[in-house]
Formats: C-alpha cells, structure tokens, sequence
C-alpha cells in the first residue's frame, strides 16, 4: 500500500477511534487542521459554555481518551463547573523541547496555540480562563506552554514532570504552579538531569529548581514545609507539601513532594513497580490541581 495512502488510513482509524471515545464519555471531538497534518482533542463540557478550561496533556505512550479515562481530570473539572479538553499528542507523544532530547517532532506550541483559539472561537471558553495540566511527558509540555505561551493560560499544573532543560527562552508571567513529583522517580530525576531509566532522553531542570522559577516571577518569600496525612498504612511512601508564602495574590506555587515515590501517577496502581517505582495513595492529583485553578478563577 503506498505511503501516503496508508498515513490516510491511519488518520481516518484514529478520527473514528476518537469518535467512538468521544461518544461513549460524553464528550465532543473536534480536529483541527495543522502543518503537521490533523491533530485532535476531546472536549468534555459540564454545560452550554463559555466556562472556565483546563487542557489536560497525556504521558508519552499515552492518548487523549485514556488521559480522560484514568486521570479524574474530567471528573474533577465537571464538578468545578470547568471543562476539560484532552488533548492528543502526535504519535503519542508531545515535542516539549528538551536538550538532547528527540528532534524534528511536530509544532506542538503551534497546535497547542491554535487549540485554545478553537475553543475561544466555539465559546467553550474565554481568553484568560485557560489552564493547562500534564502528567510526565505531558507536564513537560505544559511547562514549555508556560514558556513560550505564557499569554494563553491562566494557571500550570504537572505530575511527575519538571521544566524541559536547554529551552531557547522562557517566558513565564505570575500564575498558580501546582507540581506532584516522586522524589525516587527513576524516569524524571527528582534533582533534574538526564530523562530515562538510563538516560539519553534529554534533560531536566530539578523539582524544586522548576518550582522556584516560578516563585520568583510570582514574587513569592520563603518556602513552608508541612506533612500531609498519611492514609494506608501499607503504603510505604509518604508525601511533604512545599508551599511558597507571600506570593503575589492568585499565583500560589506548591510542590507535593513524596518521599519514596516513583515515576507513578498518584492514587494508581503503579505501571511496572519494579522500574519506574511506588506509588503513592495519599493524594489525588486532579482534585488538587482542579482546588488550586477554581480559586484562582474566583
């Protein structure tokens, strides 16, 4: 089958995959024509908009309808009056810019770009009520949003993800950071450096190095360490809430830090213990993220 005709083929299985998704949760499909070929979201409303959005950006490997699935984002959005949008990388994955990591990818700025025009134009939402939130991968990619968009979103949100290293510029503007990171993640290192098990994937800055630039820009004062509730006993690994005072009014910067924890999306069961590490079920990322953008919205 020629080449062409094959990446057609490919595109229409994925239009009717979305579709189905789309169909069986409740949610919208929509694509939008790139340079990049079409690129595709699920949207998922409480209402007759325009209200408040949040793009949630799946992990490498992962998809736009089982990000919706599996994280409680579209739960949690529904129940603060926002919609969610989730959105699909190409080839499952998001070109978020990190040095030394994969080259010649799609314009994943551009796409992500002309996304939130869609859903101003459609009124699903309205300028300046847009966040954006990632798991690994994703967050990565939402943290070069921040960067290189910083006019498009009101609010950042990651799990298990730190700043891309090596990006070109960086342009972030005062706005609520919510981090999740495991302090033994094998995959994205805690203290920042190489991506992957062993390496090569790129680079990244550290948790708390990722953190603090944004408590600069947000004019924030010192850090205030405090534990959170440990809830299962078997649960070996438990987390430490970083918080940064006197931050300028509706951006607060805090970092969940679990001790112990691997490179797992909290209150999961973890993909492959025995690689990527513990999980953690003290917490439930989208709750948290979702608490933080509600109030700044209000």
């Amino acid at each position: 089958m020629p080449k062409t005709l094959t990446r057609a083929a490919l595109a229409i299985a994925l239009v009717l995959t979305i579709g189905a998704a789309a169909s069986a949760q409740g949610a919208r499909g929509i694509t939008l024509q790139t340079a990049d070929g079409p690129r595709h979201a699920l949207v998922y409303a409480p209402g007759p908009g325009p209200h408040p959005t949040v793009i949630v950006l799946h992990g490498a490997l992962g998809t736009a309808a089982e990000a919706a699935r599996d994280t409680g984002f579209v739960e949690a959005a529904r129940a603060r009056g926002f919609t969610a949008v989730s959105a699909d990388g190409l080839n499952r994955r998001w070109s978020d810019g990190r040095a030394g990591g994969p080259t010649g990818g799609p314009d994943d700025v551009a796409f992500l770009r002309a996304l939130v025009g869609r859903l101003i134009a459609d009124g699903t939402t309205r300028g300046g009520r847009v966040f954006i939130a990632g798991i690994s991968n994703g967050g990565m990619m939402s943290f070069t949003m921040a960067c290189k968009a910083s006019d498009l979103f009101a609010g950042v949100g990651t799990v298990i993800a730190n700043m891309p290293g090596g990006l070109d510029r960086c342009d972030l503007k005062p706005e609520p950071l919510v981090m999740i990171n495991g302090a033994a993640d094998p995959m994205v290192p805690y203290a920042g450096g190489q991506v992957g098990l062993r390496g090569g994937r790129g680079e990244v800055l550290g948790a708390e190095r990722t953190a603090a630039m944004f408590a600069r820009v947000n004019g924030c004062g010192p850090t205030r360490t405090e534990p959170l509730p440990h809830r299962d006993a078997s649960d070996r690994t438990s987390v430490e809430r970083i918080s940064w005072t006197g931050c300028s009014r509706g951006a607060p910067v805090a970092l969940y830090r679990i001790e112990g924890g691997g490179h797992a999306y909290p209150g999961r069961p973890p993909l492959a213990f025995g690689l990527l590490g513990a999980s953690n079920h003290d917490l439930a990322p989208a709750d948290i993220i979702m608490d933080a953008f509600a109030a700044t919205h209000r």
